[in-house]
């Protein structure tokens, strides 16, 4: 690969876009491929293990009853689970979650005018920036100036894409 000039004339800078156009497409056309090739294995592969996952989960269903009716014997009692056959298997209690019952946020605010519930309930404020900005010149701007807020407008960035359109070399 040849080192890339910078451009001394819009000829030359045409010739660098139009090599930027091609690069473009060459390398879309190879993640096409990529996704392709990806898609094909993933199939192949979903194919393949379609009836293993299916014999696999009538193992489990057939063994969760089998391990209520035999777990205490297998336990005496001390233990959970246990490993047979290269598996452990056994019971293990989920995690505990709260159950509300009744409208929620009608609950959270009969909780936060009781004193005894302090920290049971969450406030959170937040800027609302698009809001901010849409009055950030009118006549409150002194004091959100005073409070540290101001509009920064955005950079110009450079950008240096491929055009699709007729008349282009990538585009025709």
């Amino acid at each position: 690969m040849a080192a890339v000039r910078a451009p001394r004339s819009v000829g030359a800078a045409t010739k660098l876009c139009e090599r930027f156009a091609v690069l473009e497409a060459a390398i879309a056309d190879i993640e096409a491929e990529r996704n392709k090739a990806i898609a094909d294995a993933n199939a192949v592969a979903d194919s393949q293990a379609q009836g293993l996952i299916e014999e696999r989960e009538q193992i489990r269903e057939k063994m969760a009853p089998w391990w209520a009716a035999n777990a205490a014997g297998l336990t005496e009692g001390k233990r959970k689970s246990i490993e047979l056959g290269g598996c452990n298997l056994g019971t293990r209690s989920g995690r505990a979650s709260l159950a509300v019952a009744g409208d929620e946020a009608a609950i959270a605010q009969k909780l936060a005018k009781r004193a005894w519930a302090a920290g049971l309930t969450r406030i959170k404020h937040s800027l609302d920036r698009a809001a901010i900005l849409k009055v950030i010149a009118g006549e409150h701007r002194r004091q959100l100036a005073g409070l540290g807020l101001s509009r920064k407008d955005g950079e110009e960035l450079f950008f240096l894409e491929r055009a699709e359109q007729a008349g282009t070399l990538a585009g025709s």
